[in-house]
Order: structure tokens, then sequence, then C-alpha cells
């Protein structure tokens, strides 16, 4: 025989459905990390993120319909990373102007903290990359993704993680 679910049972359950799938991207929202910058990019940044380095996901923010809800899990992703001190990856690419923007957050398994920017101009000229270590990095509720804090240029041009740039 039928049995009638508590009116309570009921609504807990359909909040945590509503939930579930709003709060997950798709795994097809986020961008290959292999098809990101330059080829060697990735694999640099895994080599500085560490071993075990839990992937927030790379994310395409061109659209001008504010962010999507997968960057926002993968800030969130970050974020919770950062706060329990676990290793990870974040990055996204933009367009400013007239170049590729790919940003990256890496908080590295040895605790170090990296904000790396690698611009190309969209016809494929003039690459450059920059790197920046911090001393910490908040994640602001409005804004930007996140903001490095007493951070210091860093020359990696004569590294040899970064030697393919």
């Amino acid at each position: 025989m039928f049995q009638a679910i508590p009116m309570r049972l009921l609504a807990i359950s359909i909040i945590a459905l509503t939930v579930g799938c709003v709060s997950t991207p798709e795994i097809d929202e986020y961008l290959d990390w292999q098809n990101v910058g330059y080829d060697g990019f990735a694999k640099s940044i895994d080599t500085v993120a560490g071993d075990g380095a839990k992937n927030c996901g790379f994310f395409s923010v061109m659209s001008r319909d504010g962010r999507k809800a997968s960057e926002r899990f993968g800030i969130e992703c970050a974020k919770n990373a950062y706060e329990q001190g676990f290793a990870f990856k974040f990055g996204t690419v933009r367009l400013p102007i007239d170049s590729y923007a790919h940003e990256v957050l890496v908080h590295s398994s040895a605790g170090e903290n990296w904000l790396i920017v690698y611009d190309i101009i969209v016809d494929g000229s003039d690459p450059q990359i920059w790197f920046q270590k911090c001393e910490s990095v908040t994640f602001p509720i409005r804004g930007v993704a996140y903001e490095g804090h007493n951070c210091v240029e860093y020359d990696g041009s004569n590294d040899p993680i970064w030697n393919d740039s």
C-alpha cells in the first residue's frame, strides 16, 4: 500500500536535490589544463603545485554574463582548500583588450602562494609571463576572485620550471 511521505521529509529532500544540482558544475565547463597557455604551461603549474594538489578548475571568464556557477564553484574550491591548508590550482582566461590573459593561483604543497599570469596577443605574438609569490591570499565576497597580499615579483626567466615561456 502507498504510504504518505511526511511533508517535512519531502521538503528537505527537494531542497537537497535542488542545492546539489545548482552547486555542482558539469565537468565540461572546466577548460582542459593541457590546452592552457603555451605547450608545457600546465606541467609547470603542476610542478609548482606539487603532488596531490586539488584541481579547482580553469575557466573562461570572457562572457559578459557574469560569473557562472562553475567558476563560483572553482573559487569556493580554492578558498576551502586554502583555508584547510591543502595544495590547489585554480585559473581563468580573459580577454582584457587585445590579448589572452591566463591567470592562475597556486597554493603549493610547500605552503607557497603563487600568482602567475601568462599573457599573449590574440594573433599568438608577444608572449609574456609574470610571477608573484605572496605571503597570503584572500577571497573577497565581491569583485575579484582572489587577492594576493604582501606579494613580491619573482624572476622565473632562469628557472627550469618555466623554460618553455
